[in-house]
């Protein structure tokens, strides 16, 4: 090395690099030798510019571009260098907000998954905790029961279309339900009264929703809407038999719509539930089924 000068090839090995990354750096501007041999062409730099190369580089592993590299040596200015980098923090809270969004949203599937391969069998009437949550609920427009499925899946679509236009993301069938009213389920009338879809947290003050308190329910699970009817039917039984007392109108929830062994089709999977207190404890304001 005389003088500081070092050749393209001690460049390229003294900083980890290659031949063909030095040419393309000198052919986007960012680093250009200090002579060019006008008959060999061959490139000479000053060992010194081995600091300029490595800025670049720790520029390329904050992923910034060459382009937005070239930009700032091009301007060698501390103030545009700041607003460069002030830019690039915005867009990276940006990122990690919706990459935060997208890992919370796949544990979310996680454990609907781990919770609808382990769901008790069709019929199975149970007593268990219903957690909380607000949903963005309207009175149905039709008796839901005595039509299809189908219905349900169209209004359903409706519903969510506008949403994701408010900017809410994350639902999916399983956050949506249909009520029946008290007196409907204790008369033995399987009728629509309210469709709903539960909205993420972190969305709520986008739309308005409504709170649905963390309960304990009596419920049915069953696999064939058409049979609905029947299922609340035995909901109801089951109810009088624990010697349980309502209190509030039943929910028919969606657990599922996607066929097990073929993800292409629907099928869907249901939980008729009701919220209830045991009559040996006092509840003056609900209405008493125990037959």
């Amino acid at each position: 090395m005389k003088n500081n000068k070092i050749t393209i090839g001690q460049m390229a090995k003294l900083n980890h690099t290659t031949l063909a990354t030095l040419r393309l750096y000198d052919e986007k501007g960012l680093l250009k030798p200090i002579e060019v041999n006008p008959k060999s062409n061959y490139r000479i730099y000053d060992v010194r510019q081995s600091m300029v190369f490595h800025m670049i580089q720790h520029n390329k592993d904050l992923r910034m571009s060459l382009k937005e590299i070239a930009a700032v040596l091009d301007k060698s200015s501390m103030q545009f260098l700041a607003d460069t980098y002030r830019s690039k923090l915005i867009a990276l809270d940006e990122q990690i907000d919706e990459l935060q969004w997208q890992k919370k949203e796949i544990q979310s599937v996680l454990h609907w998954n781990d919770y609808f391969s382990h769901r008790p069998p069709n019929g199975t009437l149970t007593i268990g905790y219903i957690p909380s949550c607000r949903a963005c609920v309207r009175t149905a427009v039709r008796d839901y029961f005595q039509e299809d499925f189908g219905s349900v899946v169209y209004d359903l679509s409706c519903m969510e279309g506008k949403l994701r236009q408010k900017g809410i993301r994350g639902i999916y069938p399983y956050h949506a339900f249909l009520t029946v009213k008290q007196e409907d389920f204790l008369a033995g009338r399987c009728r629509a009264a309210r469709i709903g879809i539960a909205i993420p947290d972190d969305c709520t003050k986008k739309v308005e929703t409504e709170a649905y308190e963390s309960n304990t329910s009596a419920c049915i699970y069953f696999e064939d809407f058409e049979q609905a009817p029947a299922y609340m039917e035995k909901l109801l039984a089951y109810c009088q038999q624990e010697h349980c007392t309502l209190l509030g109108d039943v929910t028919c929830q969606i657990i599922g719509v996607l066929d097990a062994q073929d993800f292409r089709k629907t099928a869907e999977t249901l939980r008729f539930q009701v919220p209830i207190q045991r009559d040996d404890s006092s509840a003056p304001s609900a209405e008493s089924i125990s037959g």
